[in-house]
């Protein structure tokens, strides 16, 4: 399996969400508002051979994890809060971060997403004044993995942590019963839990982080994560928002 290719589970289709127990709501299309389109969407970011995958939860939050250019890997993470969805499908937030690894501060942007056109998805992260940002594409793929689970999520995963400060490589054990335990090369120790999402196929994740050098120093944190087989990404903002912890690590 490729960076660039990998089939993502899906919970939800734009306008159609469907729970992990395979019932479907379609919302009222004559209403101004609906719920967001729940699920997770894989493509790339425009003009790029950059990944990108979207995930939207039903309460208004919205991840959009974006790779380099190249299979890099991650390069950040833009997180939406308190975010509508017109009865049309375009989804908008005004209460939203980018944050690019290494590279501080984290910036506000608006996030929109448009799922008018679905299974398909198009949306930009654009800067308070308008210009421009990141524009990114993608699709809703048929479910292709078993609901989510603590025992699924089970495993140890090693691959890169990630905050605006940098990276370092990083381990993170999850037990069947959902505790987490993590530790860095450059010292740093936490721990934590991980839960099924419900409704969406995703994951709830709290984190506690040690002292520095952890890079969110004393601090608990919460976020979500996507489990695509054996990779793990996970988006943790500070609970400022001024800072995110990042992983993205296979078992």
């Amino acid at each position: 399996m490729t960076r660039n290719a990998i089939p993502f589970v899906v919970c939800a289709v734009a306008l159609a969400a469907c729970s992990t127990d395979g019932s479907n709501t379609r919302p009222n299309s004559a209403a101004t508002t609906t719920l967001p389109s729940g699920g997770v969407y894989q493509g790339s970011l425009k003009g790029s051979t950059a990944e990108a995958t979207l995930l939207m939860l039903f309460d208004g939050t919205a991840y959009l994890f974006y790779g380099a250019a190249g299979g890099a890997g991650l390069a950040g993470v833009a997180v939406a809060r308190n975010g509508t969805q017109s009865g049309d499908g375009r989804f908008s937030s005004n209460s939203a971060f980018d944050y690019r690894v290494g590279r501080a501060p984290a910036s506000p942007v608006v996030f929109r997403a448009d799922f008018s056109h679905a299974p398909a998805v198009d949306g930009t992260i654009a800067n308070p004044d308008g210009s421009a940002g990141l524009a990114f594409s993608g699709s809703a793929a048929p479910m292709l993995d078993i609901a989510p689970s603590r025992a699924n999520a089970g495993g140890l995963y090693s691959g890169r942590g990630m905050s605006l400060g940098g990276t370092t490589q990083t381990r993170i054990t999850v037990a069947g019963d959902g505790y987490l335990a993590g530790t860095t090369t450059s010292g740093c120790i936490f721990k934590g839990k991980v839960a099924p999402h419900e409704g969406t196929n995703a994951y709830d994740v709290s984190v506690t982080f040690g002292p520095a050098p952890c890079p969110l120093p004393d601090a608990t944190v919460t976020g979500n994560a996507i489990l695509d087989g054996a990779r793990l990404l996970v988006a943790l903002p500070s609970p400022d928002r001024s800072n995110v912890f990042l992983f993205d690590g296979r078992k």
